[in-house]
C-alpha cells in the first residue's frame, strides 16, 4: 500500500505522496496553420484515493514556420488540500490564461522540444475552509524539454512505439510571491503506444519537487500517469 513520507532536513519539511495522473488530450487540426488542443484531467492520491485536482484546458495554437508555433489558452482548475494531515474537502478553483511558444525538431528517430510558457493564475481567496469573494494573483513562468525517441514505426497502418523523457521547470513571479519564487521542477519518462494513426496511449512517471509558499516546506509527488491522445484532422 502507498504511504506517506516524511522527511526533515536543516529545518525544511519534504512532503512525499504517490499520485495517479489520467488524461484524455484532443488536437483539432482546423489546417495546416491552425490548431486547436484541449484536454480534461483526474487527478487523486493513492494512498488515501482522495481527490487532489481536476481540470479542462483548451488552447488555438498558429504554425509560425521553421518548427516554431505560437500559442494562447485558458485552464479551469479545482485543487484540493496538499496537506496530508488536513481533512478539509474544499476544492479550490484556479483561472488560468497562459501565452506559449513551441519549437519542435526532428533528427531521424529523435525529436527534440522546447516549449516556453508564461501563466497568469487567479487562484480563488479562501478564509477559515470557506470560498470568499476575489482572487489572488501571481504570474508563472515554465520551461519544458522533452527528448523523444522512435522505437518502432510501420509505415502500413500509422503503428508506432515511442520512449519520452524531459524536465520542466517553473517560476512563480508577481507581488504576492515572497519566499517561493522557485515553484516546482518536474522530471519524467513515459512510454507512447500508437496502434493506429492518429490515435495514441501513453503510460509514465513524474516526479514533481514543489516548494510551497513558507518556502521552508516542500511537497514531492511520485506521480503516475495515464494519458490518451486523439488527433482529428479537418481539412484536406
Amino acid at each position: 500500500m502507498p504511504v506517506l513520507l516524511f522527511a526533515q532536513t536543516s529545518g525544511k519539511k519534504i512532503t512525499t505522496r504517490p499520485i495517479a495522473w489520467y488524461s484524455y488530450l484532443n488536437v483539432l487540426q482546423l489546417s495546416s496553420k491552425w490548431f486547436v488542443t484541449s484536454d480534461i484531467g483526474e487527478r487523486h492520491f493513492l494512498d488515501n484515493g482522495n481527490q487532489a485536482q481536476w481540470l479542462v484546458r483548451s488552447k488555438i495554437n498558429y504554425n509560425l514556420g521553421q518548427n516554431w508555433d505560437a500559442g494562447v489558452g485558458f485552464v479551469y482548475f479545482e485543487t484540493r488540500t496538499t496537506d496530508p494531515l488536513s481533512q478539509s474537502t474544499l476544492a479550490v478553483p484556479e483561472l488560468r490564461p497562459f501565452q506559449e511558444f513551441n519549437n519542435r525538431q526532428k533528427f531521424n528517430k529523435i525529436t527534440l522540444s522546447h516549449r516556453y510558457r508564461l501563466e497568469e493564475r487567479y487562484f480563488r481567496k479562501t478564509e477559515n475552509d470557506q470560498l470568499t469573494g476575489g482572487y489572488n494573483f501571481n504570474f508563472r513562468f515554465r520551461y519544458m524539454f522533452t527528448f523523444e525517441y522512435n522505437l518502432y514505426k510501420s509505415t502500413d497502418n500509422g503503428r508506432s512505439l515511442n520512449i519520452k523523457a524531459g524536465d520542466e521547470i517553473m517560476i512563480n513571479g508577481g507581488k504576492n510571491i515572497v519566499n517561493n519564487k522557485f515553484d516546482q521542477n518536474r522530471i519524467f519518462a513515459a512510454l507512447n503506444y500508437q496502434p493506429i494513426n492518429n490515435l495514441s496511449f501513453e503510460i509514465g512517471y513524474m516526479n514533481a519537487f514543489q516548494q510551497r509558499s513558507s518556502g521552508k516546506d516542500f511537497n514531492e509527488g511520485n506521480i503516475y500517469r495515464l494519458s490518451i491522445f486523439h488527433r482529428i484532422k479537418l481539412y484536406k
